[in-house]
């Protein structure tokens, strides 16, 4: 608090004002101090030009939206797969470099309708088909159908062909008097489609989603993936056919009319109209 006393001034003041002394600095009437307005001069502002990192731009995305939505349906059946039959799963991934695992598999009574190998298979399916469609949209540009009606028609004919091979190997394997050969012979080959499956989802999320060329897409991603399936596929049949006595030219008569044989049937029909 300041102290109010009363100061008797000269004659060129009032004998009654009163003055306030601040106790602080010990100013007598602070406000009778002499003070200069000075004008603040305006200082130069440089304008620097802000420099931009990074600016995103929007890129349009030649992709229809229900092949997106297939794709993500895709990630979340393999999610499922690992999520609710994490032993099954693990078993499959082993059982690909491991013989002896694969055919302790194919002594269960579930080797085909187990859920992670149903829900494999369905992302197989998916995979496969969306990546035929796509090799087609971008060779040809034209469809004489919808696009969705001449995409339905490629799981259609996978259905068809991976029936069509389940039925004659069961045939084979029939008059050959030899029926578990056949169940070890299905599962091995369909575990490696399952692979490729799998192999399928982030090259199908680069095609979809990057700036690279179909050409780099499939000469450093798709290609080397599909030939590391089907080259292990091929030693897995190799083995399979040697541990059983069968002659390697029965087993290489056997890949050309039911590994090869599909694949170009596939190519002929649906990429090389």
């Amino acid at each position: 608090m300041s102290k109010v006393k009363t100061y008797l001034l000269d004659s060129n003041q009032q004998q009654n004002d009163t003055l306030v002394e601040d106790t602080i600095y010990g100013i007598v009437n602070e406000n009778a101090i002499p003070y200069r307005n000075v004008e603040a001069k305006e200082v130069p502002t440089e304008t620097t030009e802000i420099e931009i990192l990074f600016n995103p731009n929007k890129k349009e995305v030649d992709v229809y939206p229900w092949q997106t939505i297939l794709l993500i349906l895709g990630v979340f059946v393999v999610g499922f797969a690992k999520a609710f039959s994490n032993n099954r799963f693990k078993q499959s991934l082993k059982s690909l470099f491991n013989y002896s695992v694969a055919q302790e598999i194919t002594r269960e009574e579930k080797v085909f309708f187990h859920r992670a190998n149903l829900l494999l298979t369905l992302n197989h399916i998916i995979c496969i088909s969306l990546f035929i469609f796509y090799l087609n949209d971008r060779i040809h540009f034209s469809y004489t159908k919808s696009p969705i009606t001449a995409f339905m028609l490629i799981p259609l004919f996978l259905i068809v062909i991976y029936t069509l091979k389940y039925i004659f190997s069961k045939v084979l394997f029939f008059i050959f008097n030899d029926l578990s050969l056949s169940n070890e012979y299905i599962f091995n080959i369909s575990l490696y489609n399952l692979l490729l499956g799998v192999f399928l989802i982030p090259i199908l999320g680069l095609c979809y989603f990057s700036g690279l060329s179909t050409s780099i897409i499939l000469t450093y991603f798709a290609l080397p993936a599909i030939s590391i399936s089907l080259i292990m596929r091929l030693f897995r049949l190799v083995i399979i056919g040697k541990s059983r006595g069968v002659s390697y030219f029965y087993i290489f008569l056997y890949i050309c009319t039911l590994e090869i044989l599909p694949l170009v049937a596939l190519y002929r029909f649906f990429i090389l109209k």
